[in-house]
């Protein structure tokens, strides 16, 4: 690879590598400090509340003890770092409560700068033995001479026949304190990677199940393939590189005697003299190794079987369909969206009106503590009982009139305009073409409910009269005995109405 072409992708990394976005971050020291104090060890979730007190905390001790500027609140720094990726927000399942945990790229940022802090050799004898007998043990394996085979093996049994009789002897060999004590450091080190291979690995499982899921909308390359794999029961994030890789590791680690034999031999060393040396935190990493790498495994693998058993349903009860049928219509309107902005700018009017749904926000200090007791009955004792009195329908109706436009009453002074305004001839009832209009029926008929009277006459009037050209101006006196006038259109009535 050419030096633009490393320098093109370490561009892209720089742009999307989380650990180094924190890594140049202006206040990194101040980040990695905070999170490096409260995920460790065996602690890799903490709930959103006790995090968010625990950095307000360390606030404030940073503000009067350091140089370091501190501008916004705790829950605003925690927010700020989610939205940065390096913490993830959680919520915790059959619960309603949430969780912060460190991302992958925090987790590398933060052991990076630690590894800057506390410098360890890297060229050691014990690395250099681990890396020969890995090599020597892959030559082994991947050799199809069955000669060179058998030789390594007859090497192997002559060197352990050797090593057998000296035991026999009373003689055998215990490295020195400094050469244990390295080789603890080196597997320290070494095992310190694997929590953060973890986080990787469950960010690998999370990505293919998003591919997988677009795969099958999309009806990208090996859609039907996966369909029908789905369909015979394969587990499709099992059988990937990833899921291949952590099975191995998973199964081994549940091997019951190995896991105990393993256990025995941690312990075995701490209680050596050389483990002393060995800095607290490492030796309380080290006793406990196998708890973390057995609950951050079940983890992982319940991410792993959740994300299988969801793709499962998913396909098996067709939702799939649904998904596709929607991705198809939202297609289509991007693309007539596209083509219409050619013609129409972004800040075209629309005509059209969208209503959304809103969620009124008030402080803290307006919100009101609920009192279970202002549900309760109130004791029979305490209730009072008094006799009903009874109530007139003459009553009934102006406690009605008071709230309500009384129609029935307008429609009646209608009909009784008209019928007066009635010329009988021989037995018949003839009415002027005119009719009346709504100031000759508040002339007969003063309004009674004030403007809300004339209200309801021009709502009578446009529904079943009749709308002339022009308009008139009607008076009406208040309660108070003040004159008022209004302008209204010009309706007339030719025929009776109804209520």
């Amino acid at each position: 690879m050419s030096a633009t072409s490393t320098a093109l992708h370490l561009q892209r990394l720089k742009d999307e590598s989380i650990a180094w976005k924190l890594l140049r971050s202006k206040r990194a020291p101040l980040v990695i400090a905070i999170l490096d104090a409260h995920f460790t060890g065996d602690v890799r979730r903490i709930a959103v509340p006790e995090f968010i007190s625990l950095v307000d905390i360390d606030l404030e001790d940073a503000r009067f003890r350091t140089s370091i500027e501190v501008r916004r609140s705790a829950q605003a720094y925690c927010e700020r770092w989610r939205a940065d990726g390096y913490l993830i927000r959680r919520s915790v399942p059959q619960s309603r409560q949430e969780t912060y945990e460190l991302s992958s790229g925090a987790l590398a940022a933060i052991q990076y700068a630690k590894r800057l802090m506390q410098p360890h050799r890297t060229a050691t004898q014990s690395r250099l033995g681990l890396i020969i007998d890995q090599i020597s043990s892959l030559a082994l394996a991947t050799d199809d001479n069955e000669e060179h085979r058998r030789q390594a093996l007859l090497e192997e049994r002559a060197r352990l026949d050797a090593q057998i009789n000296l035991l026999d002897q009373g003689q055998f060999e215990v490295i020195d304190e400094e050469k244990a004590l390295e080789k603890a450091r080196d597997i320290v080190n070494l095992a310190r990677e694997i929590p953060v291979d973890f986080v990787h690995v469950r960010n690998d499982f999370e990505q293919i199940n998003r591919s997988l899921y677009d795969t099958i909308i999309n009806y990208d390359e090996g859609h039907k393939e996966i369909l029908a794999d789905i369909f015979d029961g394969v587990d499709e994030i099992a059988q990937t590189a990833s899921g291949q890789s952590f099975k191995g590791f998973y199964s081994l680690l549940r091997n019951a005697d190995l896991s105990e034999t393993l256990q025995d031999d941690i312990d075995s060393i701490l209680e050596c003299d050389f483990a002393v040396k060995l800095g607290p935190e490492d030796r309380r990493f080290l006793r406990g190794l196998m708890q973390v790498f057995i609950d951050q495994s079940q983890e992982v693998n319940g991410v792993m079987t959740s994300f299988a058993h969801g793709l499962r349903r998913f396909v098996q009860s067709q939702n799939y369909r649904q998904e596709r049928a929607l991705k198809k219509h939202i297609d289509r309107a991007l693309g007539r969206a596209h083509r219409m902005v050619e013609y129409y700018p972004s800040t075209y009017p629309l005509r059209d009106e969208l209503n959304l749904t809103s969620v009124q926000i008030a402080p803290v200090s307006r919100w009101k503590l609920k009192n279970p007791a202002e549900n309760q009955a109130v004791p029979l004792s305490d209730v009072v009982v008094s006799e009903s009195e009874e109530i007139t329908f003459e009553q009934l109706r102006e406690i009605a009139r008071e709230t309500e436009i009384d129609f029935f009453e307008l429609a009646q002074n209608v009909n009784d305009c008209l019928s007066s305004l009635e010329v009988h001839v021989g037995g018949e009832a003839f009415r002027s073409s005119l009719g009346a209009t709504v100031k000759d029926i508040l002339t007969a008929f003063p309004p009674t409910q004030g403007i809300a009277s004339i209200v309801g006459l021009v709502v009578l009037g446009i529904e079943q009269g009749q709308q002339r050209e022009g308009s008139e101006t009607v008076p009406w006196i208040d309660d108070n005995g003040r004159t008022f006038r209004a302008t209204i259109p010009h309706l007339a009535f030719n025929r009776k109405v109804h209520a």
